[in-house]
């Protein structure tokens, strides 16, 4: 019983899961001059990793995941130098005339502070709230990586881009690796109940006006 219990929920990942080609995940680059023209006309999906924070560690050396998504006195918050970047996030969006829809973030201080000092709001969404654990050993992130998807296909409000300010393994849902501090993924609504991924950028790479 064990087995086929294992066996079944591997079946429902599978199945519920994007397909994604082997050897898929994309290095960061600025975006094109053809991909800034086209955001500026909305339609995309943007899928934030949170700001700079203090003595980060690889995910491997990670310690203990926080437990108090609303008590910021025990999580890792934003550092000096990631409050300076998200504002520079939010500039370079304004600079740039990327038009803005909804902006979502998961419930952790970092995430939210780093949504609301580039965009001056959001919106709280514990979808968002990745633990950076394997999906096929974790069934409660697999089902966090499956909502993160389904949110990369619902079309966005006429004329915006929806923007998501989630955790670093919010780009490998979407196959493109996992995600510097404020890097994020590009990820297109194909309309058809599916999604496109077409690129990942860091914080620095956004091109200047």
């Amino acid at each position: 019983m064990p087995f086929l219990r294992s066996l079944c929920f591997a079946l429902i990942v599978a199945f519920a899961m994007p397909a994604f080609a082997e050897g898929q995940k994309i290095k960061s680059a600025p975006p094109t001059a053809e991909l800034m023209v086209k955001l500026k006309a909305g339609g995309y999906a943007i899928f934030f990793r949170h700001a700079r924070t203090p003595n980060y560690k690889d995910p491997s050396e990670q310690e203990p995941v926080d437990t108090q998504p609303g008590n910021c006195s025990s999580q890792r918050n934003l550092s000096v130098e990631g409050i300076e970047q998200s504002k520079a996030l939010g500039d370079a969006f304004r600079d740039l005339e990327i038009p803005i829809g909804i902006v979502r973030a998961s419930p952790y201080c970092r995430t939210m502070d780093t949504a609301w000092l580039a965009f001056g709001r959001f919106e709280r969404d514990r979808t968002l709230l990745l633990h950076g654990t394997e999906p096929d050993k974790d069934p409660p992130e697999a089902k966090v990586w499956r909502n993160i998807a389904n949110l990369a296909k619902l079309p966005t409000l006429p004329g915006t881009n929806s923007i998501f300010v989630s955790h670093g393994t919010v780009g490998e849902v979407f196959g493109a690796g996992y995600l510097d501090e404020g890097e994020a993924v590009i990820v297109q609504p194909d309309g058809k109940g599916g999604w496109v991924l077409i690129g990942r950028v860091k914080s620095e790479e956004w091109p200047k006006p």
